[in-house]
């Protein structure tokens, strides 16, 4: 069941990443195209900067739930790779705690934020006028669906590592028994008598 519904969850976050980066491409095409416009043509666009700015709230935040899904973030891991499973054990229960608690009440605040500007109706200040709830939900979404994966993965980890146990005790009970009973499991060949 919870490997399911992180397989799913899977599938969502890399569509949101491949979105991500089509927003990458879109946002090098409108700054490159404004540019052009703005020093060639003295045409600016009066809603490049807008777009640009909520592009790259996008690139972020729909890129952090696959990276935390994958484990890939930038990791410091100086005191990490000297300590030993149980101090390995604490440090990633205190990875866990906080990676999900920034996510889950940083991803609740945007959500409340994009609500309270989405039914007050706010736009972004100038020409072009954007509404301001978007990108607020950007960052809620990234947020909250980073702090579901970040718990999926852990709690997936530590199913793993059971059942990794699990083998390695199977393993070592078949190579306590006696040497007698494998010698008579083992096939005989054909010069054998």
């Amino acid at each position: 069941m919870m490997l399911s519904t992180f397989n799913a969850l899977r599938r969502v976050t890399r569509a949101l990443r491949m979105a991500s980066a089509c927003v990458i491409l879109l946002v090098m095409l409108i700054t490159g195209y404004d540019v052009v416009m703005r020093y060639v043509f003295a045409q600016p666009l009066s809603w490049s900067i807008t777009i640009s700015m909520v592009g790259l709230v996008a690139i972020v935040m729909l890129t952090v739930p696959d990276l935390e899904a994958d484990d890939s973030h930038i990791g410091m891991d100086l005191f990490y790779r000297g300590f030993g499973p149980k101090q390995t054990a604490i440090a990633d229960i205190i990875t866990l705690v906080a990676t999900f608690v920034f996510c889950t009440v940083s991803g609740i605040a945007a959500a409340l934020t994009s609500f309270h500007f989405f039914t007050a109706g706010m736009r972004t200040a100038g020409t072009f006028n954007m509404p301001v709830w978007i990108g607020y939900a950007l960052v809620a979404l990234g947020l909250l669906l980073a702090a579901v994966m970040t718990l999926l993965r852990y709690i997936l980890k530590r199913q793993g590592a059971l059942i990794e146990s699990a083998d390695d005790d199977a393993a070592a009970a078949e190579t306590s028994a006696p040497a007698a009973t494998s010698a008579q499991t083992a096939p005989k060949g054909d010069g054998d008598a």
